[in-house]
């Protein structure tokens, strides 16, 4: 059975050096694809304003199989609800 490594980068880099087994190249891009979100469902917070994190899978000798790189972008709009609004009194809260 095929042998399979899933290499992350996210806050952290997590080098796979031990793999799993999937009988078929299709349950392994699955896995790559459930994997990454348990890796967002885990880390909500350090995932905004981070570099884009990754998921590189290889096979037994480290040719590249497939890449998820997720990203998340903020646009204007969402950076105005970010800063901070004049309380009623004028003061900043």
């Amino acid at each position: 059975m095929p042998r399979f490594f899933f290499h992350t980068e996210t806050d952290k880099r997590f080098t796979d050096m031990e793999g799993t087994e999937f009988p078929t190249f299709r349950e392994a891009r699955h896995d790559a694809i459930r994997l990454s979100g348990v890796l967002l469902k885990d880390a909500p917070e350090s995932f905004w304003g981070s570099r884009p994190w990754s998921i590189t899978v290889t096979d037994a000798v480290g040719l590249i199989l497939w890449t998820l790189e997720i990203d998340g972008q903020t646009s204007p709009a969402g950076q105005a609800l970010e800063k901070p609004r004049p309380s009623k009194s004028g003061e900043m809260s």
